[in-house]
C-alpha cells in the first residue's frame, strides 16, 4: 500500500490516495493489520512477550514514507498526530499496544531522514500519549522493546535520546512536560534493561554540556537545604543513568568546590548587629613523618567535623610552606601502610592482594574504621587517587547494594569456587558429602543458622547455605566496623552525589586504573614554544622510552603525586615541560623537579643522554622515599 502512496505523484489520483492515507494512518486496527507477523502464523502467538509485529516490514515501509514531502509532511504526519488521541489506554488485549512499537519505528525513520521539525512534533506527542498508559502496559512495552535483539534495542534508545537532544538546554527541565515525558521513557527503558542486562548501561547516557551540569548542582544545593521536592533537578535527583562517568565525576567535583568557597555565615552580635563571621580558610593537618600513622590519626580524632569539607593543607615536620604534593604524599604513603600486613588493620586474602574488614575488632579499634573511611572521604572530596585494594563489594555496599556469590569469587576465589561447586552439586552427590552449616571465617568458626543447630547442608538448602556465607562475610561479620567507616566516609562526602556512582565507577574513581596509555601520554604533553625542538626534549623521550614499566608509573607519581592513571584516562594528565632556571652551578648538576598540583616537569638542559638518563632515575628513586 505504501509503494503505491509514494508511487510518482498523479493528480489525478491524489484525492483518493489522501482519503486512503487517512484512514489507515489515523487507525490503530489498521496500522496493526498491516505489519502482523504472518510467517507461519506468528501473530496468533501475541502475547505480554512477544508482540507478533514484523517490525523489519514496518521499519522499511517507514522508511519509503518518509522519503516523499507531498506523502509524509502533507498527509501522512497529521494522520498520526490524529490517531494519538484516539488510542485506547486500556486495551482490551495486549494488541493494541503494538502501535507504539509502530510509532518508534516511524519515528526512528523520520530521525534518518533528518525530518527534524516532523519528528519533534511526533516524539513530544507520542512520548505525552504514553505517560498515559497504566503501569502494567508500559511493562508490556518494556518486555516487548528487551525481547528485540541488542542492535534493535539500541536503535529505539537512540530515537528517544536524539529527541531529548531537540529540548532547549537552558529551559527549566524540571517544569518541562516534553523534557520530562522523554527522560520517563528512557527511564523505563533503563530499568527493563537492569534485569538482564543485554545492552550497555552507557548506552542511555546524554551529552550534557558543563554548564548545564553546573545549573542543575545549583538548583539540587538550594533545594536540598529548603527540603522541597516539588522542583528537583532533573538529572541529579531523578535520572543518574543519563550522566557518564565523566558528567558524574565533574558534577561531584564542583560541589566540593562549591563548598570549600562557601561564604562567611552571618551572625548577630547584640552591640554591632548582623555581622560576617569569617571561618579558617583550610583544615590543617600537621603532620611528622616518622609517625606518619600516628599523627595523623590524632589530627583526625581532634579536628572538628565542620573542617573536613574545607581545603585541605597538609605541614610535615613543622615545615610551614603550603605545598600540594604534601598533600599527596599523605594519602600515597598512608594506604600503603594502613592497607599493609604489617598494620594489621584488615584481613588479607590467601594471595594477600585484597583486603577486607576483620570480623574481630574491638570496641576500641573501630574508633581507627570511622577514621579510615574519613580519609577515604578526604581523599574523593580533594580529588586525590589512593592505594585502596579492597574489592569492589566495599563500593557496593556504600551504595546499599548486596553482596553477591561473584563478590566472594573476586574476593577469595578458592573459597567462591568451593561455594560455586556446591551449587553444581548433583542432589544426590551432595546429600552424601555429610556437610553443615558450621564454617570458618577470619579464623573464627560460625554457625551459619544458630537457630538450627548442627543443620545439615543438602540439595534444597545449597542455595540458602551459599547466600548464607556470603551474607556473613561481607556483611554480619563486619557490620559495626562498616558502619564505622560509613559514617566516616559520609562525613565528609555528599552520599546523594556517591550514589550517581556505579560501584565500579566510585571505585575508578578514588583508586584509578591500572591501564596506561603512553603514546597519548606523549602527544598531550606541551612545552614551551622556544624549546619544542631543544636536543634535551628528544633525549627525555628517548629515556622515558627506555625506562621499565614500573619507572614510568615512578615517573608518573613523580609528575603527578599518583602512581595509577585517573579513571577517566591518562589523556586526563596533560604534562607540561619547562626549563629549570639554574641559580648555581650547571644544569649537569642538578636534579629534574616537579609542580604535581598542574603537572609540570621542570628539565635542566642536560649535555648528555647519560646525564639526563642518571638525573631522572635518580630523581625517581628520591621520590618513592618518604623522607626530608
Amino acid at each position: 500500500m505504501i509503494d503505491k502512496w509514494v508511487s510518482a505523484y498523479n493528480p489525478k489520483l491524489w484525492k483518493n490516495l489522501k482519503e486512503e492515507i487517512h484512514r489507515m494512518l489515523t487507525s490503530p486496527s489498521c496500522m496493526n493489520q498491516s505489519f502482523l507477523d504472518r510467517s507461519k502464523d506468528k501473530h496468533f502467538q501475541t502475547s505480554p512477550t512477544y508482540s507478533g509485529l514484523d517490525l523489519s516490514l514496518a521499519r522499511q515501509s517507514f522508511e519509503k514514507l518518509v522519503m516523499q514531502d507531498v506523502v509524509f509532511a502533507e498527509q501522512a504526519e497529521t494522520a498520526v498526530l490524529q490517531l494519538l488521541p484516539s488510542v485506547d489506554m486500556n486495551p482490551v488485549g495486549v494488541e493494541g499496544l503494538r502501535i507504539f512499537l509502530l510509532l518508534n519505528e516511524l519515528l526512528h525513520a523520520c530521525i534518518q531522514k533528518c525530518r527534524w521539525q516532523q519528528s519533534k512534533r511526533l516524539a513530544d506527542a507520542v512520548a505525552a500519549t504514553m505517560q498515559r498508559l497504566p503501569n502494567e502496559s508500559v511493562q508490556i512495552l518494556g518486555e516487548w522493546w528487551s525481547s528485540l535483539s541488542p542492535s534493535d534495542m539500541i536503535r529505539y534508545v537512540q530515537v528517544w535520546k536524539t529527541a531529548h537532544s531537540w529540548i532547549p538546554i537552558f529551559k527549566s527541565v524540571s517544569c518541562d512536560a516534553q523534557a520530562r515525558n522523554v527522560l520517563l521513557i528512557l527511564q523505563h527503558m533503563y530499568y527493563t534493561n537492569e534485569i538482564n542486562k543485554k545492552i550497555p548501561e552507557t548506552t542511555f547516557c546524554l551529552e550534557l554540556s558543563q554548564m548545564f551540569l553546573k545549573e542543575d548542582l545549583k538548583r539540587w544545593r538550594t533545594k536540598s537545604k529548603l527540603k522541597n521536592a516539588d522542583d528537583l533537578p532533573v538529572i541529579l535527583c531523578k535520572y543518574p543513568f543519563v550522566m557518564d562517568l565523566k558528567s558524574k565525576k565533574l558534577v561531584f567535583d564542583m560541589n566540593s568546590a562549591f563548598t570549600q568557597q562557601a561564604p562567611p555565615q552571618m551572625v548577630f552580635d547584640f552591640q554591632y548587629g548582623w555581622i560576617s563571621q569569617s571561618k579558617p580558610k583550610f583544615f590543617k593537618l600537621h603532620l611528622q613523618r616518622a609517625s606518619l600513622f600516628k599523627s595523623t590519626f590524632r589530627e583526625l580524632a581532634a579536628a572538628a567535623h565542620s573542617d573536613f569539607k574545607k581545603p585541605l593543607v597538609v605541614h610535615f615536620d613543622e615545615d610551614p610552606n603550603i605545598k600540594d604534593v604534601y598533600k599527596r604524599d599523605l594519602f600515597h604513603h598512608l594506604f600503603l601502610k594502613m592497607v599493609s600486613e604489617e598494620s594489621g588493620m584488615f584481613m588479607l586474602n590467601d594471595s594477600k592482594t585484597l583486603a577486607w574488614f576483620p570480623s574481630n575488632a574491638t570496641e576500641e579499634s573501630k574508633r581507627n574504621f570511622f577514621l579510615f573511611g574519613l580519609l577515604c572521604g578526604l581523599a574523593l572530596y580533594n580529588q586525590c587517587i589512593i592505594h585502596l585494594p579492597f574489592p569492589l563489594v566495599l563500593f557496593k555496599k556504600l551504595l546499599s547494594l548486596e553482596p553477591t556469590l561473584e563478590d566472594m569469587k573476586e574476593f577469595s576465589p578458592t573459597v567462591g569456587l568451593s561455594l560455586q561447586t556446591i551449587l553444581n552439586y548433583e542432589d544426590d552427590v551432595l546429600d552424601n558429602l555429610y556437610m553443615d552449616f558450621w564454617i570458618n571465617w577470619d579464623g573464627t568458626y560460625v554457625d551459619l543458622d544458630p537457630q538450627t543447630p548442627g543443620k545439615p547442608l543438602t540439595s534444597q538448602n545449597k542455595k540458602e547455605f551459599v547466600e548464607a556465607y556470603v551474607n556473613h562475610a561481607f556483611n554480619t561479620s563486619v557490620e559495626s566496623v562498616f558502619q564505622e567507616f560509613k559514617r566516616g566516609f559520609f562525613l565528609v562526602c555528599e552520599q546523594d552525589l556517591v550514589r550517581l556512582f556505579r560501584p565500579e565507577e566510585l571505585q575508578g574513581v578514588l583508586v584509578g586504573q591500572d591501564v596506561y596509555d603512553w603514546e597519548k601520554f606523549k602527544q598531550n604533553t606541551v612545552y614551551e614554544l622556544e624549546h619544542v625542538r631543544h636536543s634535551t626534549i628528544k633525549m627525555f623521550w628517548e629515556v622515558f622510552d627506555e625506562l621499565t614499566e614500573e619507572q614510568r608509573k615512578d615517573f608518573l607519581r613523580f609528575l603527578t603525586g599518583y602512581r595509577r592513571a585517573p579513571i577517566l584516562g591518562i589523556d586526563q594528565v596533560k604534562m607540561k615541560v619547562q626549563v629549570k632556571q639554574i641559580q648555581s652551578g650547571t644544569c649537569n648538576q642538578h636534579f629534574p623537579e616537579a609542580l604535581t598540583c598542574h603537572s609540570i616537569l621542570y628539565l635542566p638542559f642536560y649535555s648528555t643522554k647519560e646525564i639526563l638518563r642518571d638525573r631522572l632515575t635518580e630523581a625517581l628513586l628520591a621520590d618513592t622515599e618518604f623522607t626530608l
